[in-house]
């Protein structure tokens, strides 16, 4: 047993400073692990927005389309504007299709109108087919 004297500071411990090697393990653990998280979810928005981008595309050009169809005069040529495009100006892989079915329209009909369907399909169906159907009449 050491004697002290009275009246003497008591004997300092050493500070440490710094982490221990368990420490660092445990925080390297936990950043690894939320880095990993952080990558997957990258990867995963990446692939979001690139399909929205392809159906954003996909609807303008069948937005452009119905409203060619719309604005087609005389009203008897909206027949004519049934057609299948392989290729569109613009948008490479894309393919588009116009269908345009009559309604009516005989002399002894009370209705006489189109319903107009344009179908665009995204390269590689990556983002599948986008339609948009719209009813023309007669004004």
């Amino acid at each position: 047993m050491t004697r002290r004297r009275i009246g003497a500071a008591a004997p300092r411990l050493r500070v440490r400073r710094g982490f221990t090697m368990v420490e660092v393990i445990v925080a390297s653990v936990i950043l690894g692990a939320a880095l990993l998280a952080m990558a997957g979810f990258t990867v995963r928005y990446q692939q979001v927005d690139a399909k929205a981008r392809f159906v954003s595309k996909a609807q303008q050009a069948a937005n452009e389309r119905l409203e060619k169809v719309r604005s087609a005069q005389p009203y008897l040529s909206l027949d004519t504007m049934a057609t299948t495009e392989s290729t569109i100006s613009g948008l490479t892989g894309y393919s588009r299709q116009t269908l345009v079915t009559r309604v009516g329209g005989a002399a002894t009909d009370t209705v006489d109108y189109r319903i107009v369907t344009v179908r665009v399909t995204t390269p590689n169906g990556i983002a599948g087919t986008i339609s948009k159907t719209s009813i023309v009449g007669a004004f």
